[in-house]
């Protein structure tokens, strides 16, 4: 009946195993760079703040929580060291959330880790492999109603 390989794991569970392992990774990356503080729950709010500064509001919009979760997540980012709080150029009365260099480091040690991951797999596999998995990733998020979240790297948190 479905597409399942008779002797492999059904997809949701290859899905979360390969979310598991680049979190693994991540994390990983953190500890050896130092980094002290870092819940998985700033991944997908650093994503976010590093694509457009939000305010909290805005934050709550992006992670779809709500603002209550959002100010608490900016608040505990922000003792960590991740995050800081700026006045908006353009308007002073609102606050705009701003990563600080610990903040920023997270984000490029993720982006480097993303690359290094990909290359892995295409010395593992080939680079036709790797694009066609690129292109089956795209296609499940859109399907779904997640690829301007996803093309614009600002990923909602799992539900």
């Amino acid at each position: 009946m479905g597409t399942q390989a008779d002797d492999g794991p059904d997809l949701a569970i290859l899905l979360a195993a390969a979310y598991r392992a680049l979190t693994v990774r991540l994390a990983d990356e953190n500890r050896r760079a130092g980094v002290e503080g870092l819940r998985s729950s700033f991944g997908y709010a650093i994503r976010a703040i590093d694509a457009e500064r939000p305010t909290v509001q805005r934050l709550a919009e992006l992670l779809d929580v709500t603002k209550q979760t959002a100010s608490k997540l900016a608040d505990d980012m922000q003792r960590a060291g991740f995050v800081e709080r700026r006045p908006d150029e353009a308007d002073r009365r609102r606050v705009r959330l701003v990563l600080t260099a610990k903040g920023r480091g997270v984000r490029q040690r993720a982006l480097r880790t993303s690359a290094t991951l990909e290359r892995e797999l295409a010395e593992a596999t080939d680079a036709a492999s790797v694009q066609a998995l690129r292109a089956t990733l795209l296609a499940l998020v859109e399907r779904h109603g997640g690829l301007e979240d996803v093309m614009a790297s600002r990923p909602k948190a799992p539900a």
